[in-house]
């Protein structure tokens, strides 16, 4: 039989293995638990992160739809008088001074909106293009840019209004732009 010296010391060295298994297991236990949690929350705050992105995209979007619905009405209200273009800075105009003075009014609607429902729109590349499209009808009815060819000014005024307006329809639609057309 074994003494008692000897049953003691290995019930100790048992009981010694045995804490220090739990112990370990609790270690691992717990680092595993504190790994999960930080996971958890890493996933939870791209989440809410990819929640407040997608509201401020959703938020943008619906500003810019606004704007460039406003810009296509003015658009149309400069497309129907546009004939009385080449006219707006005439002493006798061509066309009716009735269509000159709407069409003057279209212009200044027109040039207001780059001064208000443009800038709610983000992309440079539209603003660059309704710009151009403002300038380009600044240049051929005060400036008299192209005098002398009426119906080619109507034509590439005409042109490049109906570029602008795609341009703005795309921004609607969240489609991709159309390609770059150079102003007149």
């Amino acid at each position: 039989m074994t003494d008692l010296p000897e049953l003691l010391a290995q019930t100790a060295s048992a009981l010694v293995g045995t804490v220090a298994g739990c112990a370990i297991a609790l270690y691992v236990a717990r680092w595993q638990t504190l790994r999960t949690a930080e996971i958890q929350a890493r996933t939870t705050t791209a989440r809410e992160n990819a929640a407040v992105q997608l509201a401020h995209s959703l938020r943008v979007h619906e500003r810019e739809t606004t704007a460039a619905r406003a810009l296509l009405e003015r658009l149309e209200g400069l497309y129907q008088w546009l004939p009385s273009l080449p006219d707006v800075a005439e002493d006798h105009p061509v066309l009716s001074e009735h269509a000159r003075d709407n069409c003057s009014k279209a212009m200044q609607s027109v040039r207001s909106g780059m001064n208000t429902d443009l800038l709610m729109i983000t992309d440079p590349v539209v603003r660059d293009r309704y710009r151009a499209l403002v300038e380009l009808v600044y240049d051929t009815g005060y400036r008299g840019a192209g005098q002398g060819h009426r119906e080619r000014q109507i034509r590439d005024a005409r042109n490049y209004l109906r570029h602008v307006q795609h341009t703005l329809e795309s921004v609607i639609d969240g489609a991709p732009l159309p390609r770059h057309a150079a102003p007149p």
